[in-house]
């Protein structure tokens, strides 16, 4: 009685077409086709959307025994290209003048000390892929002097800053400092020099018998803004890789920008020499490492498995001491700018599937500009490649949710 009941209830049901029979049922091939693509899209969004909440353990601890005053900094570090380096949020030809503050790192740090997280950003590293001092000094004028100075070897934000004259180099910190941490190249051969703030000074000899990327703390007794200068005084050449400057009463995070215009990957995953971009980053001994690659990589045909090999070496030497978060790059114009859609599609799976395999956080800048057409329509890209400030804010948002979370 009760099984006739149930399958008078089931026909009903059909006849109204709230069910269907096994007769009736039929499936039309292109819409199983795009099911599939569907299910397969959300699979993939799902899949983000778990990195997205990736742990970070290492990275919230430092922070969380920063906020205790358990340790006075934590590290970020951001290894990427132009898009890093801030381009696009300048001026110039490259939009590149006076683009330093207006970069991902930067907005970061600005959104990070909103949130109640202080920051350590009177920094600079490199040449970061300019072509002169006065491209350099035009990116982030608290650079000034620097005459005679030139390229060196590569490390942290592109060829060092060197020079075999004695004229100084100065950077000009925006709040008083009583702390200042010099990055240069020690090796046989190497010059003298005196870092100088106000009425102090101190000297350092980059000679040495043993290659190495040198970190070398300096404790003023006057907290002020004096500027600091570095002047190498004799001996042979002498490579600065950057400044880092702060007030030791104020913990807070270090924001690192080692970006270098134009690079592809292989460039930051060099670890050729003891102070080449990736052996430096290891030095570096970062807390987070927040990686933008690939843009130039798929606009230069370096394959997918080379790519996919350089961004792995980053991420293990960045987790031997910190966690990681990977961004797919943005882009705007039209495909196949920067590589066709369906190749884009092809690559930004592998980074996906590089987070998922290591544990690092994802975000997809293409997406949060709204693609191709919403990037150039909302005024977020400066040239189809490169952000403008808007856009460079956007997404640091998200790293901020990430970061402070």
């Amino acid at each position: 009685m009760i099984d006739r009941m149930i399958m008078r209830l089931l026909l009903a049901l059909a006849a109204f077409g709230m069910i269907a029979t096994p007769a009736m049922a039929q499936v039309d091939p292109a819409a199983r086709g795009l099911a599939v693509q569907a299910q397969q899209q959300n699979v993939t969004l799902a899949r983000e959307a778990s990195m997205q909440g990736a742990s970070l353990t290492k990275w919230r601890t430092c922070r969380a025994k920063l906020r205790l005053a358990l340790v006075s900094t934590c590290k970020i570090a951001f290894p990427g290209d132009s898009k890093t380096f801030g381009a696009g949020a300048g001026t110039g030809p490259k939009f590149t003048v006076n683009a330093f503050g207006a970069s991902r790192p930067s907005r970061l740090a600005v959104l990070l000390g909103q949130s109640g997280l202080p920051t350590r950003t009177n920094s600079w590293f490199g040449a970061g892929g300019m072509s002169s001092i006065a491209d350099v000094l035009a990116y982030d004028p608290r650079r000034s002097g620097f005459s005679g100075w030139s390229g060196g070897v590569v490390s942290l934000g592109g060829a060092s800053l060197a020079t075999g004259n004695t004229n100084p180099g100065t950077f000009q910190p925006s709040v008083p400092v009583d702390r200042a941490s010099i990055f240069y190249v020690q090796r046989p051969g190497e010059g003298i020099f005196t870092v100088t703030k106000g009425s102090e000074t101190f000297t350092i000899n980059a000679q040495n018998a043993t290659n190495a990327i040198i970190r070398s703390e300096i404790t003023f007794a006057t907290k002020d803004a004096s500027p600091i200068s570095i002047t190498r005084t004799s001996g042979g050449y002498v490579e600065i890789a950057g400044m880092i400057a702060w007030d030791s009463a104020v913990p807070g995070i270090e924001i690192s920008n080692f970006a270098v215009y134009g690079v592809v990957s292989g460039y930051q995953a060099d670890a050729t020499t003891a102070w080449a971009p990736l052996n430096a980053l290891a030095a570096y001994a970062p807390d987070l490492t927040i990686i933008n690659l690939w843009t130039n990589n798929l606009n230069t045909a370096v394959p997918l498995a080379t790519s996919v090999a350089d961004i792995q070496a980053i991420i293990t030497r960045a987790k031997v001491t910190g966690d990681c978060i990977l961004e797919w790059p943005s882009i705007g114009g039209t495909s196949p700018s920067y590589g066709a859609d369906a190749t884009r599609a092809q690559w930004k799976s592998a980074l996906v599937t590089l987070a998922s395999s290591n544990g690092c956080a994802f975000q997809d800048d293409e997406a949060l500009l709204g693609g191709r057409v919403g990037a150039v329509s909302n005024g977020l890209t400066a040239d189809g490649v490169h952000e403008t400030g808007p856009g460079y804010d956007i997404e640091a948002q998200t790293l901020q949710r990430y970061t402070a979370q």
